[in-house]
C-alpha cells in the first residue's frame, strides 16, 4: 500500500511532501451537549515547547431581525484562557451597551405567583473588558460554587443594558446539556 502511495504521489509531482500518518491526532474538536458545544483546539506553547489543548464551551443565541434575517445576540463562553490559572466566563453581546451597568448573571428565584415576573438572583456580575464594531466582551471569574449553581438550575438570565434609552434586556439562556458539557470540559484539560 505504501509503495502505491509513493507512485501516485510521484506521479503528481508531490514526492517532495511528507506523507499523512493515517492516525494522525485531530487539532481541533467538538462535541454537543444540549444546547452548549464544547470545542478543543491544539495551542503552541508561547516558550517553543510544543502544544497544548485549549478547551471552552458555548451556547449562542441568535435574534431574528425585522428584514427575517438571523442576527447573533449573545455569546456565552466559558473556559480556561491560554496562561491563566481559572476558569473564566465571557459573554459577548451587541454594540450600543451601558458600559458602566456591565453585565448580570442571575437565577429565578422561587415564587408563589407563577404568572408574575420571577424576582432575581444576581449570582455572577460581568465587566466589559472590551468592545469592536460588531461586539462588546464581558467577563468575570468561574469559580466553583458559581458553576455548581448553574449546574444545577435549568435557565440562567443574562441581563444588560442598552445605552441609548437605558433599556435593561434580560435574555433567558436554557442550561440544558449545561452540566456535561462542563464535565467534558473539565476532563479536557486536565
Amino acid at each position: 500500500m505504501d509503495a502505491i502511495r509513493r507512485i501516485v504521489l510521484g506521479l503528481c509531482g508531490l514526492a517532495a511532501l511528507p506523507a499523512v500518518a493515517e492516525t494522525s491526532v485531530p487539532t481541533a474538536t467538538t462535541a454537543t451537549y444540549g444546547n452548549w458545544t464544547v470545542g478543543c483546539s491544539l495551542l503552541a506553547q508561547a516558550d517553543g515547547s510544543g502544544s497544548r489543548p485549549f478547551c471552552e464551551m458555548t451556547t449562542r443565541l441568535n435574534l431574528k431581525g425585522q428584514d427575517g434575517q438571523m442576527r447573533p445576540l449573545l455569546a456565552w463562553t466559558i473556559g480556561t484562557p491560554p496562561g491563566a490559572k481559572v476558569k473564566r466566563i465571557a459573554v459577548q453581546v451587541p454594540t450600543n451597551v451601558a458600559l458602566r451597568d456591565g453585565v448580570s448573571l442571575s437565577l429565578d428565584k422561587p415564587s408563589a405567583d407563577a404568572t408574575a415576573a420571577k424576582p432575581q438572583d444576581n449570582i455572577a456580575s460581568l465587566t466589559y473588558v472590551t468592545c469592536t464594531p460588531q461586539s462588546c466582551v464581558a467577563d468575570t471569574d468561574a469559580g466553583a460554587e458559581l458553576l455548581d449553581r448553574l449546574k444545577a438550575a435549568k435557565t440562567a438570565n443574562i441581563s444588560f443594558t442598552l445605552a441609548q434609552g437605558a433599556k435593561r434586556i434580560v435574555v433567558p439562556v436554557s442550561l440544558d446539556g449545561f452540566g456535561d458539557a462542563l464535565a467534558a470540559l473539565q476532563a479536557n484539560v486536565k
